[in-house]
């Protein structure tokens, strides 16, 4: 799966530059992209809008009226920390970090994510360093940063390899990080992507497994972004990350996966009467999100 592949990152880089990882509400259209021309209010209420909707789909990462990812962030660690992280998005988390009192460093592929998070972070008065980066070549020195943080990116990659080594390369010894990827083992990979289009749709006769992948992962409502790799947890720590000692890793599923039937406008509901504990517990082995998290011996 891991491949040199020049042409299509700058594939990646363009879609994800037009197909932003905004969270929507139930019955919108994900990854329509960031609204140009903007005013600074405008701007901040589009901003809390995906926020409270990125929330609401990771109702396991804090308790409800926590802080933004607290439950799978260290924040109490990371003051003064010196921290990475590897692909910004709309700078949710970019924000998050900074609030916690570390020196951050995000990076992203995408012009569009750069300067969105760069505006989020100036606009709320807080400071960061946030470039244009490729997470296969980090631009900075071995063993530079006390923590690696990433959600959801380094599955894009064409080389998700090298962005590990990179990673594992940047921090030091003793530092700690925490990285999604794509779960293959899943619930979603096997009973909706190879059943439900491969088999019952007929696709598999003409697509691979990887294609299928790519068309009904990011953007499936947009015929799919360019690439969309999944991961065996096994294969996380054997051939992603052999130089870092994973001490944790737990699967996640956001609670669409079981009320994607109720009307859009009473789903959000519908999911806040499912127990949070309960529902993350079920999915902890099947679900389609794996978060790995440990330090570099």
């Amino acid at each position: 799966m891991e491949q040199n592949n020049e042409a299509l990152k700058r594939r990646s880089r363009s879609w994800w530059s037009s197909h932003s990882q905004d969270y929507v509400g139930p019955g919108e259209i994900p990854h329509e992209g960031v609204p140009a021309r903007m005013s600074d209010e405008a701007f901040l209420t589009y901003i809390d809008r995906i926020d409270a909707n990125f929330r609401e789909d990771a109702y396991f990462a804090q308790k409800r009226k926590a802080p933004l990812f607290s439950g799978l962030m260290p924040v109490a660690w990371l003051k003064d920390k010196r921290v990475l992280e590897v692909g910004c998005g709309l700078g949710a988390h970019t924000e998050m970090l900074c609030r916690a009192g570390a020196d951050v460093t995000a990076i992203d592929l995408s012009p569009t994510s750069v300067e969105t998070t760069r505006r989020r972070l100036a606009l709320k008065g807080l400071r960061g360093e946030i470039r244009e980066a490729d997470a296969e070549a980090l631009p900075f020195p071995d063993e530079h940063f006390d923590y690696v943080w990433s959600w959801g990116v380094i599955h894009h990659s064409p080389n998700t390899v090298a962005c590990a080594h990179e990673i594992a390369r940047v921090l030091r010894c003793g530092g700690r990080f925490g990285v999604m990827l794509y779960h293959r083992h899943s619930m979603y990979n096997w009973i909706n992507v190879i059943f439900r289009y491969g088999v019952l749709q007929g696709q598999l006769l003409r697509k691979n497994v990887q294609e299928l992948h790519n068309r009904y992962t990011d953007g499936k409502e947009s015929e799919g972004a360019p690439l969309s790799k999944y991961y065996t947890r096994r294969a996380i720590r054997a051939e992603l990350f052999p130089q870092l000692q994973i001490t944790r890793q737990r699967c996640f599923e956001q609670k669409h996966a079981v009320t994607f039937f109720v009307p859009p406008r009473w789903r959000r509901k519908a999911q806040r009467l499912i127990p949070d504990r309960l529902y993350t517990r079920l999915w902890s082995r099947f679900g389609f999100l794996v978060f790995s998290e440990g330090y570099r011996p």
